[in-house]
């Protein structure tokens, strides 16, 4: 309890020694003879750069820390180890050589080659529950395809289809779960 009395003491008076050079320093920024109200901006605006520094230091520690947590975790994992006697450094272990290749193995890449037409695109899909991390895949895919969402389940684009993406969705055993449909100029819908 004294501790945290002290240390918000202690803070409290470094604030106060800040500001007092951050009025200083707008003076002296301002020039002989500025007004209150030159003054009063050049203070703002240092105040403002000070707790932009703040903020970004804030930050910067923030990911520090998510960072050692997130080691941390891989290390109980044992997804990695320390090697090394004077500088710690980290190297991927067996357990996690064979995670990056089961994670490798499980579905493929969200990106496709995008290409345009002038016809427009339909795709509806209906993937049960229990396939939840292929339907968010699709999803996924449709979307940085440049589809649009009119439902959950239902995307319309101007986007030709590439036919990796029609194997993948073979290969992940979902592609009975998926109707594309490509409506003609002529305003006829045809299912592809």
């Amino acid at each position: 309890m004294r501790g945290q009395i002290l240390l918000k003491a202690l803070e409290i008076l470094q604030e106060g020694i800040t500001t007092q050079m951050d009025f200083f320093e707008a003076v002296l920024t301002s020039g002989y003879g500025a007004s209150m109200g030159k003054i009063d901006y050049e203070y703002n605006k240092i105040r403002r750069a000070s707790q932009s520094r703040k903020d970004n230091l804030k930050k910067i520690q923030e990911r520090k820390r998510r960072l050692q947590l997130f080691i941390s975790q891989m290390k109980h994992d044992g997804l990695i180890e320390e090697t090394g006697a004077g500088t710690v450094k980290l190297k991927i272990s067996r357990k996690g050589e064979l995670k990056l290749k089961e994670l490798k193995n499980r579905l493929p890449g969200r990106h496709y080659q995008k290409e345009s037409q002038k016809t427009t695109v339909i795709i509806s899909f209906d993937i049960p529950e229990k396939l939840r991390r292929k339907r968010n895949w699709l999803r996924a895919v449709i979307k940085n395809l440049g589809f649009n969402m009119v439902h959950q389940s239902v995307w319309i684009g101007k986007v030709k289809i590439p036919e990796q993406f029609i194997r993948d969705l073979e290969e992940l055993k979902i592609l009975e779960f998926v109707e594309i449909f490509e409506i003609s100029l002529f305003g006829t819908l045809k299912k592809l």
